[in-house]
């Protein structure tokens, strides 16, 4: 579509035709609000309500138990999780909209309220010194689990999983939160990763899992 407002017009991306060149960034809105963490019919009117813009963005969603570090944020790990973004999806699909999942890992930002009283994990033992929103407030944050070897691959899977379980949910695409303090952007960080390993060090070092990550995804999301 053609106007006198560049913003309104159609654009590609990629293999995506996007009906506008708006996009909506992704907000968490702690609407998940069962124990299972799974998107509801209020997700579903509030994306399909914004489906006029030609991109959305969900709000950050976790790609496994441990990834959790807010109370009522959906997830996309589970297949019940999955129905409920499948529900999503379509409903963005019926105005022609498009809509990616924001694929999220809090790593320390998080409490052990949040993972039956076992330690969150991180690239190393350094206490954020922030607060975790739990079910009973603010509370501090603490010294987190220096994640080993085989935990940071555990990581990099569940990632692709999410993916796969995007792609099966009907996402046309997905966006990696790897910023804003969470888990990828404590790995690049080195006064929070103080790692002596292949993922600490270096800045080529610090930046491995991210790229770990990309590489076992792209195969879904290309």
């Amino acid at each position: 579509m053609k106007t006198n407002q560049p913003l309104l017009e159609s654009y590609r991306m990629g293999d995506l035709m996007l009906k506008n060149r708006v996009v909506m960034a992704p907000m968490t809105r702690n609407r998940a609000t069962n124990a299972s963490n799974v998107p509801t019919e209020i997700h579903q009117e509030y994306y399909q309500q914004r489906a006029g813009a030609g991109l959305l963005i969900t709000e950050g969603s976790q790609v496994s138990e441990r990834a959790v570090g807010y109370i009522n944020t959906p997830g996309i790990h589970t297949k019940e999780q999955t129905e409920g973004w499948k529900k999503v999806t379509e409903a963005v699909h019926q105005e022609d909209g498009k809509i990616f999942i924001q694929l999220w890992h809090c790593g320390r930002i998080s409490h052990p309220k949040f993972h039956d009283g076992d330690l969150p994990i991180a690239p190393s033992a350094v206490n954020p010194d922030a607060q975790a929103y739990t079910v009973d407030g603010f509370e501090d944050t603490v010294t987190p689990k220096e994640m080993t070897l085989d935990e940071i691959k555990e990581t990099i899977q569940e990632f692709k999983n999410a993916a796969i379980n995007a792609k099966e949910a009907g996402f046309d695409g997905i966006e990696i939160h790897s910023s804003n303090g969470y888990l990828f952007h404590q790995f690049f960080n080195k006064n929070a990763n103080t790692r002596t390993d292949e993922y600490g060090g270096s800045i080529e070092n610090r930046a491995r899992f991210l790229f770990d990550v990309l590489e076992e995804v792209k195969d879904v999301f290309p």
